[in-house]
C-alpha cells in the first residue's frame, strides 16, 4: 500500500510540473542556462521564508506569489508582492511546497520548491 501511495504522489508531482512548465510565457526569450529570477532563503525553513526577486521580468514591478502543497492544493497566495517578501510559515506543516511567481497578466515567470521543517 505504501508503494502505491508513493507512486501516486510521484505521478501527481510530475503532472503538476509538466502543467506548470507548459504554462510558461513563451513570448520571452529563455534566460541564460536556467538562471533563477527568485532567490529564496533559508531553505529548508522553519518559521519564515524570504523571497527576493533578483531581476525584473518584462519590466514588471509587482508579482503574485502562489504556494501549493506537494499534492497540488493551493495553500497561500500573496498578491502584488515587490522585490522582497517574507512568508510566515506558522500555518504550514512540515513538507515540500511548490511556489509559482506570476506577472500581473497571470503568466508564469518562475516556479520552484522549498521545504518546511518543524
Amino acid at each position: 500500500m505504501l508503494k502505491s501511495s508513493t507512486l501516486i504522489l510521484s505521478l501527481v508531482f510530475c503532472l503538476f510540473s509538466l502543467v506548470s512548465s507548459a504554462q510558461t510565457d513563451k513570448s520571452q526569450p529563455a534566460t541564460d542556462g536556467g538562471s533563477k529570477i527568485v532567490r529564496l532563503y533559508p531553505n529548508p525553513a522553519t518559521s519564515a521564508i524570504n523571497f527576493e526577486i533578483q531581476q525584473l521580468h518584462n519590466n514588471e514591478r509587482l508579482y503574485d506569489l502562489i504556494v501549493y502543497n506537494f499534492l497540488g492544493k493551493k495553500i497561500d497566495q500573496l498578491k502584488s508582492i515587490g522585490q522582497r517578501t517574507t512568508v510566515n510559515l506558522d500555518n504550514y506543516y512540515s513538507g515540500l511546497y511548490i511556489y509559482q511567481l506570476r506577472d500581473r497578466r497571470g503568466n508564469l515567470v518562475e516556479s520552484g520548491k522549498f521545504n518546511v521543517v518543524k
